[in-house]
């Protein structure tokens, strides 16, 4: 598949007036996108007391690069959706990634609250090839993530060249669970150390996003 992943602000300080519009006009536009699997959208959760980088996060997941690139170019709402994003938006950070879903959103119900965590990153090659670093990847720690209890859904994927630029980071995974609460209790339980340990020994160059999430489609 191919996902957009996408960070904003926006523009404007009236943040009640900016999300109206986002929820009443934005987001009912992007829900007309041709060929649109999946949207999830949410607001951002900060670290410990910190302020969130970006106040809002959405996905969108695509069957293929040409499917995205044909409803966000060709789709009678694709330039009404371009020209909000341009009045009401500011800082967007706009990722792209082939997807591969590693654990099914069978619980998947539109209107439903989630929570997301999402991570672009690095893998540690430690004398391995890149090839090789990913392959263990692939044939270990998704294995060793897909044991979390009360994981909802799980995506993968190499991230992309947008218009051009290469990506800061060479991975991307998107994990979901029921609450916060419960992502907390998934990584205190013995698969979440043992994957918090490998993460350690797999992992480098992470940005982690914390996402109060609602799925739209």
């Amino acid at each position: 598949m191919r996902t957009v992943f996408a960070l904003f602000n926006f523009k404007s300080s009236d943040l009640a007036a900016e999300e109206r519009n986002y929820i009443e006009y934005h987001v009912q536009l992007a829900r007309q996108l041709p060929g649109l699997r999946q949207y999830i959208i949410g607001r951002l959760r900060g670290p410990a007391d910190q302020s969130p980088p970006y106040y809002r996060a959405a996905t969108l997941s695509f069957d293929s690069n040409d499917a995205k690139r044909s409803a966000m170019r060709d789709s009678p709402v694709a330039n009404p959706l371009a020209a909000d994003g341009e009045s009401h938006m500011s800082g967007t950070r706009w990722l792209e990634l082939e997807s591969e879903i590693i654990v099914p959103f069978t619980a998947k119900q539109a209107g439903k609250d989630y929570f997301v965590m999402a991570a672009e990153f690095d893998l540690k090659l430690d004398g391995l090839d890149l090839a090789a670093a990913e392959k263990r990847y692939l044939d270990h720690h998704t294995r060793l993530a897909r044991r979390l209890p009360g994981l909802r859904h799980y995506v993968i994927g190499r991230l992309m060249p947008v218009a051009g630029v290469q990506p800061e980071r060479l991975h991307m995974a998107t994990l979901i669970f029921d609450d916060f609460e419960a992502l907390k209790a998934a990584y205190r339980s013995p698969a979440g150390r043992e994957l918090a340990k490998d993460e350690e020994a797999t992992i480098t160059n992470a940005r982690v996003y914390r996402i109060d999430a609602t799925v739209q489609i």
